[in-house]
């Protein structure tokens, strides 16, 4: 088995082959499809990468000394980059992925051409990686599980990943991309009673179907299972620029 730097001596070398990076990005869905996909039991609050964007599912096991990963996104762009992650560290031991350092990210230009949120994300998911191989060097089966302290926590979390599901199928009257990769919601918040805060915005104040947009968050996170009440606020204070788009929304618009 080849080591993690060659491993990762191969990437830079396949990356180097495309001259923009809306060939990068293609190629990174083409890895994510091609990824050991984590099974659908193990899609839980304990298995998510805080600091995501996205929804990022985890699991590690561990055979002869060496750890194997499989993964899942609700983001074509997130799945790519875990798929590369994992192309790198599966398989490995615990000691040779603590000991990688991730020079590769900057060399094939990764992070730079991610969103401050995204190249977050990816920070998680290396820490995530690492914590696993820490836990498994030391004799533990997994990073710590949640404790009964923070399950309160841990249903919050849950809740709100399913408004962001439920968001995602409301999509903008003149953009053909749903609201929330295209940057319309400033902030959600959601309490273990199932009371729902959405602050969002539109592409324009002077939207004449803003209260049909407005209703339809309402309708979408109403319908999903634990919340109680929604309330929604309107506000164009900041203005929204194409800046906040994720970059599957930038990818379907043609705009990277």
């Amino acid at each position: 088995m080849k080591t993690i730097q060659e491993i990762q001596a191969d990437i830079v070398e396949e990356f180097a082959v495309f001259t923009d990076w809306m060939d990068k990005y293609e190629y990174l869905i083409e890895l994510g499809k091609s990824m050991p996909l984590i099974e659908e039991k193990d899609k839980t609050e304990s298995n998510l990468i805080r600091g995501c964007q996205s929804r990022v599912w985890l699991s590690c096991r561990e055979e002869d000394g060496h750890l194997y990963f499989a993964a899942d996104s609700d983001a074509i762009i997130t799945k790519g980059i875990i798929s590369l992650l994992l192309k790198v560290y599966d398989g490995q031991t615990p000691e040779a992925i603590l000991a990688a350092d991730e020079g590769f990210i900057e060399q094939i230009g990764l992070k730079e051409n991610l969103s401050p949120t995204r190249a977050n994300g990816l920070v998680s998911m290396i820490q995530t990686i690492k914590g696993y191989a820490a836990a498994w060097r030391v004799g533990a089966k997994a990073p710590g599980q949640p404790s009964a302290e923070g399950e309160q926590a841990a249903a919050k979390n849950e809740l709100e990943a399913d408004i962001v599901v439920a968001l995602r199928q409301v999509y903008d009257p003149e953009i053909p991309v749903n609201i929330y990769d295209l940057g319309l919601i400033y902030d959600i918040q959601a309490d273990a009673d199932g009371q729902v805060f959405i602050k969002m915005t539109l592409t324009a104040p002077n939207c004449p179907i803003a209260d049909d947009v407005v209703a339809q968050v309402r309708e979408a996170v109403q319908d999903v299972p634990g919340v109680k009440d929604v309330q929604v606020e309107l506000v164009f204070e900041p203005e929204w620029t194409t800046d906040r788009m994720s970059e599957e929304a930038k990818l379907e618009l043609g705009m990277l």
